[in-house]
């Protein structure tokens, strides 16, 4: 049985055991606890990223997303202190606690002036306390999961997030004017340089979900089968990663060090830029003839990578990217669609050729994790149907 945190204190998050990354035995109410009174839902989400996907910005959506947890996971490691964070496609979301909340909002807010300047995406950002969101009728529990980037993961149950993701998002807080000097803008840890990556196998396709239960009460209950009818399905996280080793490949032009760049220093810095492109060179180089430095092979890095890559996030809804045949997603799809009508739970998706990703690296040895989305828009266009499913409803 994993330990449970005590509940106040800067390193509620930290207590907890992790759990092993069992669906089986993950969805138990003892491996859930409350979240602390003195902490917050911290918010961060583009706006009109729909629109942003559409007009082919795929890969700026996924950079400034990822961009803002990055961000967020920099003041937490300054301070020394350990946060769940939650990866969509299109925004991040973090609970942290209040002595990190300023913080947290000032350097998001330095990101998103950023990225209006330089990739013309602007967020949403802000934080609601835990006690507004149970004063509000909502509720949050959170599991922590071993994940093999060296980082825990969260497990979220619950509305309570996506009700503190309403509240920022309808408010009128402009986040324009607020501090904007670069040189706080501590980013380090981004990279973005790999290639769109095609599924593990020829005939396979990547597929994006998102799956949320009507009644929030009985998501223990709704995931755990899903989670077990993804397993039945598409096989284990192995089996249904939409990378692989083999399908890895360095993006060799400039514009990727040119984005990575931009988001991280917010104008052009000529030594970075040519550092980088020529590091970028060497290692497609590394990774090609599997040299060993550092005590560390490529081939061995991109087995890393993979095994660290986040597919799977449950922030009161499942987020998942995954690879497998057209005919696996036609059986789940059939799944959904009862669980749909039984009044269960209601899901949107969408199929992508290739994935995109962008990287967070505290250690290239030990410490890296990958947020990866499909390269066509993915969750964002999952999140599409699924909007129009709740506006019927």
């Amino acid at each position: 049985m994993p330990k449970k945190a005590t509940m106040n204190g800067i390193n509620f998050y930290r207590d907890i055991e992790p759990l092993e990354p069992d669906i089986s035995t993950i969805f138990h109410p003892r491996n859930f606890s409350d979240i602390p009174s003195d902490w917050f839902v911290v918010i961060s989400d583009i706006k009109n990223s729909t629109a942003a996907v559409q007009a082919g910005k795929q890969n700026d959506v996924n950079l400034v997303a990822a961009g803002s947890l990055i961000a967020a996971l920099n003041v937490a490691k300054e301070r020394d202190v350990e946060i769940p964070f939650f990866f969509g496609g299109d925004g991040s979301t973090f609970l942290a606690p209040e002595s990190l909340v300023q913080d947290l909002l000032t350097r998001l807010a330095l990101h998103n002036t950023n990225s209006i300047r330089n990739f013309g995406l602007e967020m949403h950002i802000g934080s609601v306390s835990i006690p507004e969101v149970i004063q509000s009728g909502h509720f949050i529990k959170i599991a922590k999961v071993k994940h093999g980037s060296g980082f825990n993961k969260a497990f979220a149950l619950g509305d309570g997030l996506k009700y503190a993701e309403q509240v920022v998002k309808s408010s009128a807080v402009k986040t324009n004017g607020l501090p904007d000097d670069p040189a706080e803008l501590n980013m380090n840890g981004l990279e973005c340089r790999w290639d769109k990556v095609k599924p593990p196998k020829a005939e396979n396709e990547i597929a994006c979900y998102l799956i949320e239960t009507i009644d929030p009460t009985r998501q223990l209950e709704v995931y755990r089968n899903v989670l077990l009818k993804t397993e039945e399905i598409y096989g284990n996280m192995d089996q249904r990663h939409p990378l692989s080793v083999k399908r890895l490949r360095l993006f060799l032009g400039f514009k990727k060090v040119k984005m990575e760049m931009l988001a991280r220093f917010g104008r052009w810095k000529f030594r970075y830029f040519a550092l980088n492109y020529l590091e970028t060179l060497f290692s497609h180089v590394w990774l090609i003839y599997n040299w060993k430095i550092r005590n560390l092979r490529g081939r061995q890095y991109l087995t890393q990578l993979v095994a660290g890559a986040d597919t799977l996030t449950i922030d009161g809804r499942i987020i998942t990217i995954i690879s497998g045949r057209k005919e696996m997603r036609m059986q789940f799809l059939k799944y959904l669609e009862s669980q749909e009508i039984a009044g269960h739970l209601i899901y949107g998706h969408h199929i992508d050729r290739e994935s995109l990703m962008t990287c967070y690296i505290e250690n290239r040895d030990a410490k890296h994790i990958h947020f990866v989305d499909g390269s066509d828009g993915g969750y964002t266009e999952a999140s599409k149907e699924l909007k129009q499913k709740m506006k019927a409803l």
